[in-house]
């Protein structure tokens, strides 16, 4: 009688464990069910690019002069009430919030900085994604979120 007493305790826990386990609920095969989030390393310490939820760096401030005339600005920061700004005058744009920070997420996407790159390649790569051949300022100032920073300033 133990053993039948034992065996029938094991049987009702895996029953009881394979219900609480298991997909089997009313609502198993609906779509907008919620999924779990896993959430990694880089994330909890600021995003990083491959996810989308981070650009690898917190702060980027560009400025291009283009014959001594303001023709570029970008500003973005990792920042709680921080509202992002672009400015291009070569192409009569002027936004912020929102709207900024979606085009501020193409040029960031597209450019693609990393902290290991050399200023003078952050800038071709910010000059060609602008199509600016001919520039008097460029200056740019980048703060990664593995704490290394780069600024460049160029003037021809």
């Amino acid at each position: 009688m133990n053993k039948l007493a034992a065996m029938g305790s094991v049987v009702f826990a895996s029953v009881l464990f394979v219900n609480g386990c298991g997909n089997m609920g009313k609502d198993a095969n609906k779509d907008n069910r919620e999924e779990a989030d896993i959430i990694t390393n880089e994330q909890k310490e600021g995003g990083d690019r491959d996810t989308g939820d981070g650009f690898g760096f917190t702060k980027f401030d560009l400025e291009i002069d283009v014959d001594n005339q303001d023709a570029v600005e970008a500003e973005y920061e990792v920042e709680k009430d921080f509202e992002p700004e672009f400015q291009n005058k070569l192409t009569n744009i002027d936004l912020k919030d929102e709207d900024a920070m979606a085009e501020l997420d193409k040029m960031f996407s597209t450019i693609n900085l990393q902290h290991d790159m050399s200023g003078e390649e952050a800038r071709e790569k910010i000059l060609e994604y602008f199509q600016i051949d001919l520039y008097s300022k460029f200056k740019l100032d980048v703060e990664f979120d593995d704490g290394t920073k780069m600024n460049y300033e160029d003037k021809q």
